[in-house]
């Protein structure tokens, strides 16, 4: 990964990253040096140069009412992403405390029953509500299309699903049998002919279900919350269990 791609991670501007550079090639330099080598605009120059300073990055010194500045050793770096880790931790520990007051909150409206989420980040939505509201579920589909799609987040997932203590009943296709998600711990696999298992996936939790397209063309979930129709899912899911072999 090119280096202008790394520091851009750790949330410097193309400007703020220009001048670092620069800096760290000059030394120390006039602001005047710094635009001249570096191709930022002067103003903009000053600016990223504040703000590099605010981040622990440049430092300066007044000789002869000029002012020098110097790039901080890289291994400031790391320092900036401990703290913005630092930061991040104690936004999530914050929001921890909020969700629960956020899902109190009286409903004015009336609830939709039915939700619709694109993309492979609407998939993981879905998954982190399964997560996140669910003591266990069943459901069906190819396990592969599902791996394939969601990669390392599926694998990281499965994690935190044993590490809860999340049950579930899973239908899968015979192409999936031996595969690492079929045979974690907490989950009873059955399977059924390849032909009959396709894109399409179905999971059933409490009184909601996910109906899932796994494509990577076009990822998507509709998400129905009521209690009648996820009965009715189950009701469906248990005839298909019995006929799927073990």
């Amino acid at each position: 990964m090119r280096m202008e791609a790394v520091l851009s991670k750790i949330g410097l501007t193309k400007n703020e990253i220009n001048v670092y550079i620069t800096l760290l090639k000059l030394g120390t330099a006039l602001a005047g040096e710094i635009t001249s080598y570096s191709g930022v605009h002067r103003r903009n120059v000053y600016d990223s140069i504040e703000r590099l300073i605010e981040k622990g990055l440049v430092s300066f010194v007044v000789i002869n009412n000029r002012k020098w500045f110097k790039a901080a050793d890289p291994s400031r770096l790391l320092v900036v992403v401990d703290e913005q880790k630092n930061r991040l931790d104690n936004i999530k520990i914050s929001m921890e405390r909020l969700i629960p007051q956020l899902r109190a909150l009286p409903v004015i409206k009336e609830q939709q029953d039915v939700s619709y989420f694109k993309g492979k980040e609407g998939i993981k939505t879905v998954y982190e509500d399964i997560l996140a509201t669910a003591k266990s579920y069943i459901g069906y589909g190819q396990g592969t299309h599902i791996d394939t799609l969601l990669k390392a987040y599926f694998k990281d997932y499965v994690k935190r699903r044993i590490k809860k203590g999340m049950k579930l009943k899973m239908i899968w296709d015979e192409r999936s049998r031996g595969k690492y998600f079929t045979k974690t711990p907490l989950v009873e696999s059955r399977f059924l002919p390849n032909e009959v298992c396709s894109y399409a996936a179905l999971r059933i939790y409490g009184n909601k279900v996910a109906l899932m397209l796994l494509s990577e063309e076009q990822p998507l979930a509709v998400v129905i919350e009521n209690n009648a129709i996820a009965d009715g899912y189950r009701k469906y899911f248990e005839v298909m269990w019995k006929a799927a072999k073990p």
